[in-house]
């Protein structure tokens, strides 16, 4: 039988007193029970968090990049096992395949090591001289944060939900996504195997039916100081709201709909290939994925054919999303499309997908009157969206006004030969992220990463993420000896 999947609360283990299940979307096998954490379950978390904070806040920051620099060595010995775990569990848990479980793991090595080397700038002590004195601005922990990540890339969206504040000098309570408990945690269980103390870090289980009571009490508890959150726009706003009512800071990564613009001199064919990678990979469940694709009618064709071509080589059996429920979703966007003129340019006839599974598609053409105009899929769906013909500069003023008409603003692409009109035209995308000639997905280590309008705020990765998770604190140091006031000033 496979072991229930506990909670990681301090140096202790408890048996449960209830669980829930995990199951396969692709298969609908049950994969293994999960402890069902209760309200007393939570607040032992955070109590253990809040616990081991002075002594993880007052740790050296040299021993507590040495801790992450362990772990990214873990990972990277194939012999350590650590690896091969977390992928595993990935794969069991989700319906990815081993490709974007691998990637994911073998990509969470480098980030480390680059937010460890970031580290001491990002947090280093400033001084600003002023009428005489001398302020020095530190930067301090929060303390107890609470970070929430998404189950679609849960090697990397944990690692940095949970390191960036732990490196910073917080201490850390991880609610599990309901989909990927054993995934995260493993992590609670990876970084203390490199080192960190019981308790900085803390992996509780929620249950989908208690999530409406339970998440609510841990944002709300005093001794939670910052809440991170990455998933849906939906869910996010609901977070966001109730951290506000108790006025705590939040960074929050959230959905996405990535335009590409295809400028009048882009490489149609290499544009091509990038697209197809960019709305497929990991069956669209990524935030960035390029969901919709902006070109102008001339070049329409051209792009068609040029994505049949491509997809010719790749094509495959419909991908199993996360849940049935979400899969419906995706088909009545499809549906909605098609009945009102779009077409599937990648197969002309095939059977629709069941269950969990949706078939890759790229509808075309699409316009505002159908769903997938606006609304993200989250799914491996993209829409071509043409821009009538007329002078480069209108077409591409045109291609910039609809990329920035929607309410998100995570990721973008710009395609085309002129690297210098390319950038200028980056630079009018209301996005956190601008990718020239290159897929929507992505995220490099040290660049800041996070979204714009209903896509979020704040900022992970390198100096910005660390930064993110402390605050400032500045101490007068006068240059001469104190004199007296003059109050008479005041009538006194």
């Amino acid at each position: 039988m496979t072991a229930i999947v506990t909670n990681l609360i301090g140096s202790t283990t408890q048996a449960p007193a209830a669980t829930f299940d995990v199951v396969h979307p692709g298969t609908g096998q049950r994969v293994h029970a999960v402890q069902r954490s209760t309200a007393s379950d939570l607040f032992a978390a955070v109590d253990a968090t809040a616990a081991a904070l002075p002594g993880w806040r007052d740790t050296p920051l040299r021993e507590r990049q040495a801790v992450f620099s362990r772990a990214a060595a873990l990972l990277k010995d194939a012999d350590s096992g650590w690896a091969q775990r977390l992928i595993s569990a990935n794969v069991s848990e989700t319906s990815c395949g081993d490709w974007w479980a691998t990637e994911q793991v073998g990509a969470v090595p480098h980030f480390l090591e680059a937010l460890v080397n970031a580290a001491p700038d990002a947090l280093k002590e400033d001084s600003v001289d002023f009428h005489g004195s001398t302020y020095k601005i530190s930067r301090e922990p929060y303390g107890v944060c609470l970070a929430i990540a998404a189950w679609n890339a849960v090697a990397l969206l944990t690692a940095r939900a949970v390191v960036t504040p732990l490196l910073a000098g917080n201490t850390v309570v991880l609610k599990s996504s309901e989909q990927v408990p054993r995934s995260q945690a493993l992590w609670g269980e990876l970084l203390r195997a490199a080192g960190l103390p019981a308790g900085a870090l803390n992996v509780v289980h929620v249950a989908t039916e208690d999530a409406g009571a339970l998440t609510p009490a841990l944002v709300a508890d005093p001794r939670v100081r910052h809440v991170n959150f990455t998933g849906s726009t939906r869910v996010g706003a609901i977070i966001a709201s109730l951290a506000g009512q108790h006025l705590k800071p939040t960074l929050m990564e959230l959905g996405g709909k990535a335009p590409v613009l295809i400028l009048p001199d882009a490489d149609i064919d290499v544009a091509a290939n990038h697209i197809i990678f960019g709305a497929f990979m990991n069956a669209g469940q990524v935030c960035m994925s390029s969901e919709r694709v902006l070109v102008p009618e001339s070049k329409y064709d051209a792009l068609v054919a040029a994505l049949q071509k491509a997809w010719e080589g790749v094509r495959g059996p419909p991908r199993a999303l996360f849940t049935r429920a979400s899969a419906a979703r995706v088909r009545s966007l499809v549906q909605d499309a098609t009945e009102k003129g779009a077409a599937d340019i990648l197969a002309s006839a095939r059977a629709e997908g069941e269950g969990a599974h949706v078939h890759p598609l790229i509808l075309g053409p699409v316009d505002p009157g159908m769903r997938l105009h606006a609304e993200e899929s989250f799914g491996p769906v993209c829409v071509l969206v043409r821009i009538p013909d007329a002078s480069e500069d209108a077409m591409i003023d045109e291609m910039v006004r609809i990329a920035n008409a929607s309410e998100y603003g995570l990721s973008a692409s710009v395609w085309g030969r002129d690297l210098v009109r390319a950038e200028a035209v980056a630079r009018r995308i209301e996005a956190g992220a601008v990718h020239i000639n290159s897929p929507t997905p992505a995220d490099a280590p040290l660049v800041p990463h996070g979204g714009w309008k209903s896509s979020g705020w704040g900022r992970f990765n390198g100096a910005e993420g660390l930064r993110g998770f402390t605050q400032t604190r500045s101490i007068e140091v006068p240059g001469k000896a104190a004199e007296a006031m003059p109050l008479q000033v005041f009538g006194l």
